[in-house]
């Protein structure tokens, strides 16, 4: 039998099972893709509301991704709060990194407003304190509040991420390409920090980003003001945001999801980040703007104690808010 006859009788055949063969790979992937999905989403589920000794009802949607896809409209333009946790063994959170975010699916635009960690403000039943306390204080509810009450804003959504969850994913993704402008070089045993980057273009893993965003203090003379750090962490958020987006991350999507759902907390829903997924992947360049909510430092009493705070002027939070806002605007 010839190689023709034997196409003719048996290869119609073959290359069905084989078509079956690829069907079956992909329906698995899906299907495991989802369950991924289902389980990051659900670890990472924590609303605000949520009371002590009653069980969370997880969002249930398990074919979200897929009926999304299927032509969801994209969410409303809503204000996330974005918190970077220093969680450490024996001690309660610690907000390192404090940003409202304007966010806009349909435009695939997000508005970062940095807030200074030592900015002056009353937290809810705390009375007047550092911004930052109000984490250790109450959680991401309580900084959520404060920052409600000192700009006037509704926030819609919170998100927190800590250390160790960023280094993963910054190292997952392969690094991110920064140009360091200086040398950086700053210890302190004390917690454990060894800070040591050369200045120039270079690729940063895990551990040296984390370095760069948290860079203030310094071994060689002049320490870095907050509003050097907070530009260093816009920069940090821009480069992953463009990682995010890549074909290297949606190579390593699994992985991702993994350490998302272990280092991650948020009251988004699986259905929310689902669509934001989507919306924000489409090949519309997206547009990251970035600002930082601006005062001046000055040493004032307080609890008997003189210290130094970030005080804004009422104009600064005006201007802050309306830029806030006009980002949501359709």
């Amino acid at each position: 039998m010839n190689l023709f006859s034997w196409f003719r009788k048996r290869g119609k055949r073959v290359i069905w099972y084989g078509l079956m063969g690829v069907a079956l790979s992909l329906l698995v992937s899906i299907g495991y893709g989802i369950y991924q999905y289902k389980q990051m989403t659900s670890e990472w589920y924590a609303p605000l509301e949520a009371k002590p000794g009653v069980t969370v009802e997880r969002p249930a949607s398990a074919a979200a991704p897929l009926e999304l896809i299927a032509g969801t409209k994209p969410l409303k333009p809503f204000v996330l709060l974005v918190l970077g946790i220093d969680s450490r063994d024996g001690e309660r959170a610690r907000s390192d990194t404090i940003m409202l975010a304007s966010i806009h699916p349909e435009k695939q635009r997000v508005y970062l407003l940095s807030i200074p960690r030592d900015t002056y403000l009353e937290i809810p039943g705390k009375g007047h304190d550092k911004l930052n306390h109000a984490m250790a204080h109450g959680g991401p509810k309580l900084v959520k509040q404060s920052l409600q009450s000192y700009l006037d804003v509704r926030i819609d959504r919170y998100v927190t991420i800590d250390f160790d969850g960023f280094r993963k994913v910054v190292d997952t993704l392969g690094g991110v390409p920064i140009e360091v402008k200086k040398k950086m070089k700053y210890t302190d045993p004390t917690d454990d920090t060894h800070i040591d980057l050369n200045p120039g273009l270079q690729t940063l893993n895990g551990a040296q980003a984390l370095d760069y965003a948290r860079y203030r203090k310094s071994d060689l003379g002049k320490e870095d003001s907050d509003y050097e750090r907070i530009n260093r962490q816009q920069e940090i958020v821009k480069a992953l945001a463009e990682k995010g987006t890549s074909a290297e991350a949606f190579a390593k999507a699994f992985t991702l999801m993994e350490i998302l759902g272990e280092h991650v907390k948020t009251d988004l829903t699986d259905r929310e980040i689902a669509s934001l997924l989507l919306s924000y992947s489409d090949p519309t360049p997206n547009t990251i703007l970035s600002d930082t909510l601006t005062g001046a430092d000055e040493r004032i009493w307080h609890h008997n104690v003189l210290g130094w705070y970030h005080l804004v002027s009422k104009q600064e939070r005006q201007r802050a808010k309306q830029s806030l806002l006009s980002e949501l605007a359709p």
